[in-house]
């Protein structure tokens, strides 16, 4: 297995392992408090049954409220980004995904990405809308033509040459722009 395939397989992105570092963190540091302030309590109240009770109590209020707090940050944003992205979907090629202060460092990273593919999306919108415009026009004209009257073999096939040339200069054009 290549170096590279190790690293991505084990290592993966740096913003995850960012994430999940700050989540042990403070579960660590809640544990830690909290079996220091059941220590406290031990010694005052002198240990039993009662004492068991109430660590075990603070130990699953820990867990909940972190499970809570991270949950809500790592998972809260996707619910306004699915509303953002169903905006777009409707034709606001403009728009593009927020992220706020308080979002994971992960979904931040995500949302960058996602926002550059947003981006040639509606290079591609606007491509497609520019073809479609000219080539309406174009064959317009050839209907116009032809309906005027009788058109020679060699006139339709000179109209039909132009509209093809026109056409591929338009894709060569919007190309050149999507490759920058």
């Amino acid at each position: 297995m290549s170096n590279r395939k190790v690293k991505q397989k084990y290592f993966g992105s740096k913003e995850i392992r960012i994430s999940i570092a700050l989540i042990i963190l403070w579960s660590l540091l809640a544990t830690a408090f909290f079996t220091f302030v059941a220590k406290e309590i031990g010694e005052r109240a002198g240990y039993g049954t009662l004492l068991f009770a109430l660590v075990m109590l603070g130990y699953v209020a820990v867990v909940v409220i972190l499970t809570l707090h991270f949950s809500h940050r790592l998972v809260g944003p996707f619910q306004r980004l699915k509303t953002e992205m169903r905006l777009i979907m409707a034709g606001e090629y403009h728009r593009r995904l927020s992220v706020r202060n308080n979002d994971d460092v992960y979904i931040k990273s995500f949302i960058i990405e996602t926002n550059k593919m947003l981006h040639e999306l509606e290079k591609l919108h606007h491509c497609k809308k520019d073809i479609v415009d000219h080539i309406d026009s174009e064959l317009s004209k050839i209907i116009s033509l032809i309906g005027e009257g009788e058109v020679s073999k060699e006139k339709t096939k000179d109209l039909l040459l132009s509209f093809h040339g026109k056409i591929k200069a338009l894709e060569q054009k919007h190309f050149e722009k999507t490759a920058r």
